[in-house]
């Protein structure tokens, strides 16, 4: 029997692309006759790329491959938790057994709106019995966030999400399914020097339309102490915070995300879109790696840079670089 070398593969595979007017997937063409192991020996891909035809994504199934492109869902949302009441001993410099804690802390509010739609989503404990009983309220942000295919919140990697998760699994809710998390807290520490980082000044610091509102009636801890005594007052002051809190943090989002290079929205339209919405763009020069040459591309709108993946150096001379 004849060795199957690669050349006859590919005249084989050609054949067999005229014959159904598109790319054979894998199944079809062993099904012609061709052995699984010399075709895995060479690498389909290989196979396909030496006939000329376009690689099939999905080359284990006979269905054609259908891509689909969306829209990116982006949530922006914040939450407010109660305080650990606990029996202490002094004011400073303690260590709080857990035998000391009379009540632990739960998810008091949350507040959440999709990126660009002037409706923010808020829930809060305020009819809950007991106060402490925070499924429901779980329930609606956990509904949010799993239609979500991006997050953005002020230290939500660390905090808000981590506490959510605490609550989720406590009441025995699945887990998220899996998104991309935009930190604008993270964004802030890794590109600049500001003096204070937290999103109050930052919004200041920034000039956002809006800032954080200040505790008007309940200063500081007594809102969380008046919302634990069911006071009507300091929930609707708390709903006010929070919802605020979201509408700062999209504009700081705004703000800092041209600086950004990880937030790249593109594989859900499938073409370059900058994470500002915007579609035009003008080139700005090269950047050079010991890789290749790639095409830089600037925002009209907001200035964020962008970088082809496209090498501009041809594959013979590539094959010449050194590692």
């Amino acid at each position: 029997m004849n060795k199957v070398t690669f050349h006859d593969l590919v005249c084989r595979l050609k054949e067999l692309a005229r014959e159904l007017e598109r790319t054979p997937t894998l199944v079809e063409f062993v099904a012609k006759g061709n052995s699984k192991r010399q075709i895995n020996k060479y690498k389909y891909s290989e196979i396909c790329r030496a006939a000329g035809l376009e690689v099939n994504k999905s080359p284990y199934t006979t269905a054609p491959v259908q891509v689909q492109f969306t829209p990116p869902k982006v949530l922006v949302f914040d939450i407010e938790i109660s305080p650990i009441i606990a029996k202490v001993w002094g004011l400073f410099d303690q260590n709080i057994a857990l035998n000391q804690i009379e009540q632990d802390w739960f998810v008091l509010s949350y507040a959440a709106k999709w990126l660009g739609d002037d409706t923010v989503h808020y829930m809060d404990q305020r009819y809950a019995n007991p106060l402490s009983d925070d499924r429901m309220l779980l329930e609606g942000i956990h509904h949010l966030l799993s239609q979500a295919d991006w997050v953005i919140g002020h230290n939500i990697a660390k905090f808000d999400l981590k506490k959510l998760n605490a609550r989720f699994i406590c009441h025995g809710l699945p887990p998220l399914p899996p998104f991309n998390v935009i930190d604008t807290l993270k964004i802030a520490k890794k590109h600049f020097s500001i003096t204070s980082n937290k999103l109050e000044y930052l919004a200041k610091y920034l000039k956002c339309e809006f800032q954080k509102s200040s505790h008007s009636n309940f200063s500081g801890m007594e809102l969380w102490n008046e919302m634990l005594k069911r006071n009507n007052d300091a929930f609707i002051e708390c709903e006010s915070y929070n919802k605020m809190d979201v509408l700062v943090t999209e504009q700081v989002y705004y703000k800092l995300v041209p600086w950004e290079p990880s937030v790249n929205f593109q594989a859900h339209f499938g073409k370059l879109v900058c994470s500002c919405g915007n579609t035009s763009f003008f080139k700005n020069g090269l950047k050079y790696t010991k890789q290749g040459q790639f095409q830089i591309f600037i925002c009209k709108d907001c200035g964020k840079c962008h970088i082809s993946k496209q090498n501009l150096i041809e594959k013979d001379i590539r094959s010449e670089f050194v590692k």
